[in-house]
């Protein structure tokens, strides 16, 4: 395995993270409920949120999409819930797998959750390579 990715399933929406890593790709298997195991490594997942102004959502969206995660490391993390936009990691920490997707809180749409960019799941070295970013989102 390498780098996957969730496809668009609305204009301008993408497929969830914990829908992609759980039922898609079987990544990751309930123990007691509510413990979540990696199936190879049988490490647990790790789950984190980097909240961001909102002015930045078109900024992260393509910096997201092209891959930049130099660039995106370099934007400013605000306080949880302060903002409507936050990229999500869930990951294990030996690196064996990283996923990250930007997401929007939309209030108005009853509280929905929109996944703004493709849920990318890295693996193996690739999540290896990619869990320093992952780190620094906290």
């Amino acid at each position: 395995m390498a780098v996957l990715r969730t496809p668009e399933i609305a204009p301008g929406e993408y497929g969830d993270i914990f829908q992609f890593l759980m039922e898609e790709l079987k990544l990751f298997k309930r123990k007691l409920v509510v413990m979540l195991k990696h199936v190879q490594t049988g490490e647990s997942m790790v789950y984190e949120q980097a909240w961001y102004d909102f002015h930045l959502k078109d900024q992260l969206t393509q910096l997201l999409k092209d891959g930049n995660y130099a660039a995106v490391s370099q934007l400013p993390i605000n306080k949880q819930g302060q903002t409507g936009i936050y990229i999500e990691t869930r990951y294990v920490k030996s690196g064996k797998l990283v996923g990250l997707q930007l997401v929007e809180a939309r209030p108005h749409e009853g509280g929905r959750y929109v996944g703004l960019t493709p849920a990318v799941v890295f693996t193996d070295e690739d999540g290896e390579r990619m869990l320093p970013f992952a780190l620094k989102l906290k």
